[in-house]
C-alpha cells in the first residue's frame, strides 16, 4: 500500500472524502480516504469534536496510477498532493508509522490524557492518543492542554492534547 496526503478546500475535507469515494468506488476500489477528528475542551469546560489536520485528508491506494490521478484532480475541493502533483510524496518512515498509528485508531479520536516534560519527547501511555511520540511545542496550564510536534505534522501542523498521562521517552545518545 501507497500512502498519500491530499490539501483540499478547507472547511471541505469531509464533503471531499465523500465525493472521492463515490468517485473511485468502481474503478479503484481500494483507494481510501481518511480525516480525522479529536475531542476538545471548550474554556467553559464542554467537549467537541474537532478537525485534526485542517485541510488535508489522507489518502490509501495500492498503487498511484497516472489514471486515479487523473480522476482524482476531477473530484471538487481537490488542490494538490503534497509536496506538488509533479512529484508526489509518499509517506514513509516514523511519519509512515505514525499515519497508520491514526488509521488504526480511528477517525474519531476521544480526548488523550497526557503528562509531560517540557522540550522532551513524549509517548502517550493511555487514551486514544496511544502509542504517538512527538515533542512538546507549548504549554498551556488554564486549559491543561500541551502542542506537540510529530514527524507527521512536522512544523506546518501541530496537535493539542489535553494533559494526564504520558511518560518522556529517552532519546539515544548519538555517539
Amino acid at each position: 500500500m501507497e500512502y498519500y496526503c491530499i490539501m483540499v478546500k478547507t472547511g471541505e475535507e469531509e464533503a471531499f472524502k465523500k465525493r472521492a469515494t463515490l468517485a473511485m468506488q468502481d474503478d479503484f476500489p481500494d483507494a481510501k480516504f481518511f480525516f480525522f477528528y479529536h475531542m476538545r475542551k471548550s474554556n467553559r469546560g464542554e467537549f467537541y469534536e474537532r478537525p485534526m489536520f485542517v485541510g488535508y485528508v489522507f489518502l490509501q491506494i495500492e498503487k498511484l496510477t497516472p489514471e486515479f490521478f487523473s480522476m482524482l484532480r476531477k473530484v471538487e475541493g481537490f488542490i494538490r498532493l503534497l509536496r506538488d502533483n509533479s512529484d508526489p510524496t509518499k509517506f514513509a518512515g516514523s511519519a509512515l508509522d505514525e499515519l497508520k498509528l491514526f488509521i488504526r485508531n480511528g477517525e474519531h479520536w476521544g480526548v488523550a490524557k497526557v503528562k509531560f516534560t517540557p522540550d522532551q519527547k513524549v509517548r502517550a501511555i493511555s487514551g486514544f492518543f496511544e502509542g504517538l511520540e512527538g515533542y512538546v511545542y507549548r504549554i498551556n496550564h488554564k486549559k491543561k492542554t500541551i502542542t506537540i510536534t510529530t514527524s507527521l505534522t512536522m512544523t506546518s501542523k501541530r496537535i493539542d492534547v489535553l494533559y494526564e498521562e504520558v511518560e518522556a521517552v529517552e532519546e539515544k545518545s548519538k555517539s
